[in-house]
């Protein structure tokens, strides 16, 4: 196994436990709210408060990944977010609780820009489709696996259980990522001197961090204004199925929790095969036509599918093939995730790490919007279709504006966003 392909593995696997630790809470979440007697608003807040930290962390870590790399940054996020999982098992109280889940998701927030930054040191821009989708596909996979899981420690042990089990597992992946990354292919011994040249060729030859981000380039282009549009939008619909999904089985479908909880596992098992093929027919299409095509069909016929399959499982009345229908939403969606970070790298070029987390910062906007939303929604008219139909809503603008992200093939910046003196 060649080595940029070794650090693509280990990102994934990470990223499995990443999500283990943040789904944990949707299962968890109906117990949660009966233990300390919340409202359906602060419930909501709760699975909110995640994603504003989240949102606010994106672009800082990935401009600090550009320029000090991706090794120490990665080992301390995980590690310091195993900690705040467990401590989720610890809270007492509305504010208690707030407080974790917020420090948690401000060091969630470091992994997937600096993963992007490290990305565009390593991956050729042939190949970065591909590890994007492998890498998302990690984290839908361990979300997948969790909800069984902590459906099973919760039934037996109660919902404080399942954050002390999640948050132990952290701290292996944190020593393993900072012995086997490195900032710069040329500093690792078991890079050869042919993959040395694959990843010159393909990497963007001035690397990442040598000069401060060009912001004034970058929000002046409609390209970038329009993906973190889409990403805004596709997020909105997503983020129902890590925070609300479970409750809506349970209290509008009538499931049980041990029915609810493998139904809730569906969009997140779906989304690991669709980040996988997404990537592979991101690349695929675009060595044979260019990136631009690829991207922007891929991306378009995934967020209208997702869309139309979500409003397929609104109007039907068979509990568990509304549950599927949903879920195959959720894994159309992903389709488009691999488009979507490639996209952004390029875009960033030596500042890819940074784009990357303005655009995840965009995603998890919606992430915050999302939950907090649905939850007064839901307290003022007890209607969970109105809720849907919302989403469906943002996804089918996500699709419009996903049209004209259209990103140029290329291995560096445009001329218009090179920074003074470097043209």
């Amino acid at each position: 196994m060649q080595v940029r392909h070794s650090i693509v593995l280990l990102a994934l696997l990470i990223n499995m436990v990443c999500y283990t630790d943040r789904v944990c809470i949707a299962i968890a979440g109906p117990e949660m709210r009966k233990a300390f007697d919340f409202s359906q608003t602060q419930m909501g807040f709760v699975f909110s408060i995640f994603s504003l930290s989240y949102f606010l962390g994106q672009t800082p870590w990935g401009m600090l990944a550009d320029r000090l790399g991706a090794r120490g940054i990665v080992s301390f996020a995980i590690a310091g977010w195993s900690v705040f999982t467990a401590l989720t098992a610890t809270a007492w109280s509305f504010g208690s609780l707030l407080a974790i889940r917020f420090v948690f998701g401000a060091l969630e927030a470091a992994f997937s820009p600096s993963v992007a930054s490290a990305f565009s040191r390593w991956v050729p821009v042939n190949e970065r489709a591909t590890a994007f989708g492998a890498f998302l596909g990690g984290g839908r996979l361990g979300g997948a696996l969790t909800p069984p899981i902590a459906g099973f420690l919760l039934l037996h042990y109660g919902w404080r259980i399942p954050f002390l089990v999640f948050g132990a597992f952290g701290f292996l992946w944190a020593v393993l990522w900072f012995l086997w990354y490195r900032n710069a292919p040329a500093e690792h011994s078991s890079v050869t001197g042919e993959e040395m040249r694959i990843i010159a060729a393909g990497v963007h030859a001035g690397g990442a961090g040598k000069s401060p981000v060009p912001w004034n380039r970058l929000l002046r282009s409609s390209r970038l204004w329009c993906l973190l549009a889409a990403a805004f939008g596709s997020t909105f619909m997503w983020q129902f199925y890590i925070t609300w999904f479970p409750t809506y089985l349970r209290q509008h479908r009538g499931m049980s929790l041990t029915e609810s909880s493998y139904y809730a596992s569906l969009p997140l098992l779906l989304g690991v095969g669709a980040n996988w093929v997404g990537g592979i027919l991101t690349d695929l299409i675009g060595r044979r036509t260019n990136d631009r095509f690829a991207r922007t069909a891929i991306g378009f016929v995934s967020l209208t599918g997702g869309a139309l399959l979500m409003l397929g499982g609104i109007w039907c009345a068979q509990a568990g093939l509304a549950a599927l229908l949903m879920g195959l939403a959720a894994g159309a969606v992903d389709l488009y995730l691999g488009a979507a970070w490639s996209s952004a790298t390029d875009i960033g070029g030596p500042s890819g790490g940074a784009v990357a987390g303005l655009m995840n910062a965009a995603s998890n906007c919606a992430g915050f919007a999302s939950p907090a939303l649905m939850g007064w929604m839901l307290q003022r008219s007890n209607d969970w279709n109105s809720v849907l139909y919302l989403s469906v809503a943002t996804t089918i603008v996500a699709a419009v504006f996903w049209l004209f992200v259209n990103p140029r093939h290329q291995t560096q910046l445009p001329p218009d966003l090179v920074p003074a003196g470097e043209a």
